[in-house]
């Protein structure tokens, strides 16, 4: 039976993220895919309580010491990184140029900025299966963006019992985004139009929200 759980990850090396809210359902999701390889079914199999879509997972609490800021520079291949469609085309439809990899004016290089946050640990609130929950989290030594690179790391996982649902706070504050007709705490939380539930990078699951402050 689900049972309201607090998640609570130490770090050993600063946290890259990708903004937004780093809710836990979108963590346990991403490792069940890399396991299923279906988008759909790690949803599905995410051990937290769903209700109309709306999973008891909070976003990500972080205690932050610093943020900064750190750069990469990756090679573009235009044959594979460019999404051909979006390419303007001749009257025929045809590319105008062909491209290719080994002419060097065909690719380069891309730099690409990330926000690190220095932290302790990160926490998160749920209402989910504990030992299928702490199965999932145990292996895992790296979460977030740049993990090959050292980022991310995670000293120890701690799965215990906790208070809170991972959708409304003590105060009745929002501990997730929760579409204002789904929420029941302090209506007087900020609003913002984002999304609330998976895949959260879809635009049909934006909705105006009770939501934190402020997204990891």
């Amino acid at each position: 039976m689900p049972s309201k759980l607090t998640i609570t990850a130490t770090l050993a090396t600063p946290l890259v993220t990708g903004g937004g809210y780093f809710t836990l359902d979108a963590l346990l999701a991403g490792i069940l895919f890399d396991k299923m390889q279906d988008v759909d079914a790690a949803h599905a199999a995410v051990p937290v309580k769903c209700v109309d879509g709306l999973f008891h997972a909070s976003a990500a609490i972080i205690e932050t010491q610093a943020v900064g800021r750190i750069a990469f520079v990756a090679n573009l291949r235009a044959d594979h990184a460019i999404d051909p469609d979006l390419i303007l085309k001749n009257k025929q439809g045809k590319i105008h140029k062909s491209i290719g990899r080994t002419r060097r004016r065909d690719f380069g290089a891309v730099m690409n900025s990330y926000r690190t946050i220095t932290a302790g640990s990160i926490q998160w609130f749920c209402e989910g299966e504990a030992d299928l929950i702490r199965d999932l989290l145990e292996p895992v030594h790296f979460i977030g963006k740049r993990r090959a690179s050292g980022f991310g790391e995670v000293l120890r996982w701690e799965v215990e019992p906790g208070e809170l649902d991972g959708v409304v706070g003590m105060l009745g504050e929002p501990l997730r985004p929760v579409p204002v007709d789904m929420f029941n705490g302090d209506k007087s939380s900020i609003k913002v139009d984002t999304a609330w539930r998976p895949a959260y990078w879809h635009a049909a699951h934006r909705a105006i929200c009770y939501a934190p402050e402020a997204g990891a």
